[in-house]
């Protein structure tokens, strides 16, 4: 990416927004592609990988955070910033160093790898309950326009 960088001029130890969002997008396209191959190879494996698959989203996570916490101790980033080569430092210096402290690398784990798994659970819940208010509505209205029949059927009569 050095390349882009020397084309906008700008600073080759910032990122460039292309850079940063790529990371991003290639963070949410990862976990897709597990699931695929852990379901492909469950249909060969079942009884190793059936309970895997059915657990999916904690293995995932607990996954990931051992590949970050690696990829932050080792080399300063996530795995996504590494392979985009966008590396973190510290913005405030203790005793010169912009290196991150064991706290930083351990919260930074966390962040990245909690932070998603909490949005997209709370998406799924937000669905659910929306599903279940949508299902009550209609309910509700069928059930007071039947009312409404049977008083119009009584009146009628």
């Amino acid at each position: 990416m050095e390349y882009m960088n020397s084309l906008s001029g700008g600073d080759l130890a910032k990122p460039s927004l292309f850079e940063v969002i790529s990371q991003g997008k290639l963070n949410d396209l990862l976990e897709p592609a597990i699931r695929h191959l852990t379901s492909y190879y469950a249909h060969r494996y079942p009884r190793q990988l059936i309970p895997i698959l059915n657990y999916h989203e904690e293995c995932y996570a607990l996954l990931m955070y051992f590949v970050e916490k690696h990829y932050f101790s080792n080399y300063g980033g996530s795995f996504f910033e590494h392979f985009f080569g966008i590396k973190r430092e510290r913005v405030y210096t203790i005793k010169g160093s912009r290196s991150l402290t064991n706290l930083n690398i351990s919260l930074s784990a966390i962040a990245q790898v909690l932070l998603p798994v909490l949005a997209k659970r709370s998406e799924q819940y937000y669905q659910k309950l929306s599903q279940n208010v949508a299902i009550t509505t209609l309910f509700q209205s069928r059930s007071q326009e039947t009312e409404k029949q049977t008083k119009y059927d009584q009146i009628k009569v």
